[in-house]
């Protein structure tokens, strides 16, 4: 059995740690503790109804598989990287908040709202339910064409009936709501940034 808590360790939330695969840079697990993984769980359950549906995972992390392990459970996923011709040695890409928190050029401000209007569509066309959207939860991904924005945490809706995930009339009302929230916040946090 694979020990993943003897992985390095490079993120960690409140219910879960990210660990880096030593094998292959391009792959994380994130793994819960019994008795604290709701939100795992529902994030394994939503990346399965994803694939059933042959969404492509363009914007969001690609899903490997459900993990289970003395006393843990979790899924093993892709660990964003900026574009190269050879994963070893590419960049992590770099959180949002990161990016907005270091001066941007106009330029650098119109390539972000491209690619948050790529991103909304994204979430739109597939009827992608993001339960918590924010700068905290999207990585920058540098790309030979400029940047791609890749929402990495917080999926699935947490309805307790999720109706929002089979009419796409409904989802999409709510990927709106939380869209126009996380602009509203966004501005709020970066009032230099102007976005839309």
């Amino acid at each position: 059995m694979i020990d993943y808590t003897a992985w390095p360790v490079i993120g960690k939330g409140m219910e879960r740690t990210c660990y880096l695969n030593p094998d292959d840079p391009s792959r994380l697990v994130k793994i819960s503790l019994a008795g604290n993984t709701r939100q795992t769980q529902r994030e394994i359950r939503y990346f399965r109804f994803l694939l059933d549906r042959g969404v492509p995972f363009d914007h969001i992390p690609k899903f490997y598989g459900e993990i289970h392990g003395d006393g843990f459970i979790g899924f093993e996923q892709e660990y964003v990287r900026d574009f190269s011709d050879s994963e070893t040695e590419s960049m992590p890409a770099v959180a949002l908040l990161n990016y907005m928190a270091s001066p941007l050029s106009q330029e650098q401000t119109e390539e972000l709202q491209a690619a948050l209007d790529e991103l909304k569509a994204y979430l739109l066309r597939y009827n992608i339910i993001p339960n918590d959207l924010g700068v905290d939860n999207m990585v920058v991904k540098r790309m030979p064409s400029g940047i791609r924005l890749i929402l990495i945490d917080g999926f699935g809706s947490t309805e307790l009936i999720p109706a929002s995930n089979f009419f796409r009339f409904i989802g999409n009302r709510k990927i709106i709501r939380k869209w126009e929230k996380f602009i509203r916040r966004t501005g709020e946090r970066f009032p230099g940034i102007t976005l839309r």
